[in-house]
């Protein structure tokens, strides 16, 4: 009795009216916006374009994901002023505001659960992103410390344990405890050429 009760409930339609315009090639862009840690489920936030209304948003949401919703609330924040360009870690250029954001939260008429962040990063590669991340930041902390005039000292800079190999392993070949050698395999093409270079070396 249940399921057909909504089976005819979805023949009938959605419980509000909807525009009469299609629109077959949208050229917008809405984000859902990762809700707050005590955000009902009931409840989701888009990110939507500022000419966007609330009936826009609530026909988007039913006619492509068949999605409906109860209620719109939609508000406006405004960008903090900055300056156009930036270098060296200082910025300069004539200040100026960028674009607001228009955000809706919408009340659902089903729950939906946000999915939970993985806990395994490894297939993006989370460890080489964290190092890029941190190797910037030190780049960053090091220009502005230069614009200030404060020149860091040698006693100051951190050893990076690959320049100590490298210095190690020139003094031996230096000393001459090791011997230069190129484990990698080369292609044919590299191998003729060796000959080559060797044949002219002999003949001259």
């Amino acid at each position: 009795m249940a399921s057909a009760v909504a089976e005819a409930a979805v023949r009938a339609g959605p419980r509000f009216r909807v525009g009469s315009r299609q629109v077959f090639l949208p050229n917008h862009v809405i984000t859902l916006v990762q809700p707050k840690p005590n955000q009902p489920p009931t409840y989701a936030t888009f990110l939507v374009p500022l000419k966007f209304n609330k009936l826009d948003l609530r026909d988007y949401l039913y006619h492509a994901y068949d999605v409906e919703v109860l209620s719109v609330r939609s508000f406006i924040n405004q960008q903090k002023p900055r300056q156009p360009f930036e270098e060296n870690g200082a910025k300069f250029g004539k200040w100026y505001r960028p674009l607001s954001k228009k955000m809706m939260t919408v009340e659902l008429a089903k729950p939906f659960v946000f999915p939970k962040a993985p806990e395994d990063l490894e297939p993006w590669d989370q460890e080489m992103y964290d190092r890029l991340r941190k190797a910037q930041r030190g780049q960053l902390e090091a220009r502005e410390r230069i614009m200030a005039g404060k020149y860091p000292l040698r006693e100051e800079l951190e050893i990076q344990p690959q320049r100590v190999e490298l210095a190690r392993q020139a003094a031996d070949l230096r000393k001459g405890k090791t011997q230069w050698k190129n484990d990698v395999v080369l292609d044919d093409k590299w191998e003729e050429l060796e000959r080559i270079q060797k044949t002219k070396e002999k003949s001259s």
